[in-house]
């Protein structure tokens, strides 16, 4: 028996999906199996060519090399009839609750809910992406799994930065600037604290939005804050630790997340975690973070303010950081999902 390894939806420069799909290969790997590997830029064509290609070539590659199941570690596949049954991984369905007028949202709302009505077993990484998922397709609960992430231990520790990061002291979020980062907010707060705190700098890490971006740095403009507010762009995998040991601490106010892999990684490094309740990210943080209702701007400012006043306080939070992520480990979550795809196949 072979399990098909469909890694198409693996980007080059890889995020959440492409960090879960490396952690858990080598564990699949020691089950008979073919990969067809990504490596795409991940363009809206590219995302078209793809899904075109699932419904396809994805089944006539499964019959070819007499696959018995198909392992996609995203939320695609090819849909009608089943005759090669198919596990999908959802690491959320935030397109469902926080819409965008944009391929993906549209695939999400058009195209997962028959998927994974179809598949044979989802994978998921949270409680509350399982509940998300019963939500909004009906699934029955025992075709859904909870595997939880986790971090490169050997990658994200504590200690002291050893490569170049910004001189003065500074507030840092990691992740695209989608809507739903809640980036607005997160500046509004920062906006509010900086005039106490003239040295600091708040450090907005990751790949821009080609609408969301611009309107941010014309809000941190607005707000006087254009020397204050650094916006980097996609931080290679190799100086995250860094950027993380540096900060004072670790803003993740997102309205939605399914798991939250940076507040994971933000612990390892002993950093402390702002971040927010009612997503996946509570389920993460557990006690190990300071929980702030993301809508609103001055919970935000309230939690940062208690951070940047409170020495005692952040060595606590580093410290039930530190302790929180060790229940956290990519091994256990790719021999989870191994001996899980052992069973279904």
């Amino acid at each position: 028996m072979t399990l098909l390894l469909n890694y198409r939806p693996v980007l080059r420069q890889p995020t959440g999906i492409g960090v879960y799909a490396k952690a858990v290969l080598p564990a699949l790997q020691t089950l008979p199996h073919v990969l067809i590997a990504g490596g795409e830029e991940g363009s809206a064509s590219q995302r078209l060519k793809r899904l075109a290609w699932s419904q396809f070539e994805l089944p006539r590659l499964a019959r070819r090399h007499q696959a018995s199941l198909i392992f996609t570690p995203a939320p695609e596949g090819y849909l009608g009839p089943q005759f090669i049954p198919q596990v999908v991984m959802v690491h959320d369905l935030r397109p469902f609750s926080h819409p965008e007028r944009s391929l993906q949202s549209l695939y999400f709302r058009r195209w997962v809910p028959p998927l994974l009505q179809a598949a044979r077993h989802v994978l998921t990484n949270s409680q509350f992406t399982a509940a998300e998922i019963q939500r909004c397709t009906g699934l029955p609960a025992e075709r859904i799994t909870v595997i939880p992430l986790g971090y490169a231990a050997e990658h994200f520790t504590p200690g002291d930065p050893q490569g170049p990061i910004p001189q003065q002291p500074y507030l840092l979020h990691v992740g695209q600037a989608y809507p739903h980062k809640n980036l607005r907010r997160l500046i509004q707060a920062f906006a509010r604290v900086a005039p106490a705190h003239p040295q600091l700098r708040l450090v907005l890490a990751g790949k821009p939005h080609p609408t969301e971006t611009p309107q941010l740095k014309a809000l941190a403009a607005e707000l006087g804050l254009q020397q204050r507010v650094e916006f980097r762009a996609y931080v290679p995998y190799a100086e995250l630790p860094d950027l993380y040991r540096g900060a004072l601490a670790f803003v993740f106010p997102s309205l939605w997340e399914g798991f939250g892999l940076p507040v994971l990684e933000a612990m390892a490094c002993g950093t402390p975690v702002i971040t927010s309740a009612g997503s996946g990210t509570e389920e993460v943080a557990g006690d190990a973070a300071l929980l702030v209702d993301p809508a609103d701007a001055d919970v935000i400012r309230r939690a940062l303010e208690q951070l940047l006043g409170s020495t005692a306080l952040r060595s606590r939070m580093r410290a039930l950081g530190l302790l929180r992520v060790q229940e956290f480990h990519w091994a256990r979550t790719a021999d989870r999902t191994s001996e899980l795809l052992r069973a279904l196949h």
